[in-house]
């Protein structure tokens, strides 16, 4: 492990303790593997197979998961990040607007829905 993992693993460990939900996902299944709790990015968020500049991740707003994501999910930590492409964070971006937007009008304005992302790798 690295530093960088260490630190990353150090902020999910606290947060968790402090009954937090913070999701770990991370570009590759080595790199998630790392991570406290880690998933890849595809698996978490469920991507299309080809990203696009207008597509969004398959989470239906009535899904459990969904549910996890706007509600109570504190912050998102993404290790290599750099190494998807940039659609990813977009699709990321539109959903996570989309989703938080039935929260709160407001948040479909902010970036993410006005959630913390931590993204991590070799910039």
């Amino acid at each position: 492990r690295t530093a960088k993992t260490y630190k990353l693993n150090t902020l999910l460990c606290l947060l968790r303790s402090q009954s937090h939900i913070a999701l770990a996902v991370a570009s590759s299944g080595i790199a998630a593997r790392l991570l406290d709790g880690g998933r890849t990015f595809h698996s978490r968020f469920k991507p299309p197979w080809v990203p696009s500049e207008t597509g969004n991740l398959n989470i239906p707003a009535q899904s459990t998961l969904a549910e996890l994501l706007w509600r109570t999910t504190a912050m998102y930590y993404w290790n290599e990040a750099p190494m998807m492409h940039r659609f990813q964070l977009e699709t990321l971006d539109r959903t996570l607007r989309d989703l938080m937007s039935h929260k709160a009008p407001d948040l479909a304005q902010l970036p993410f829905g006005g959630n913390t992302i931590v993204r991590a790798g070799d910039f």
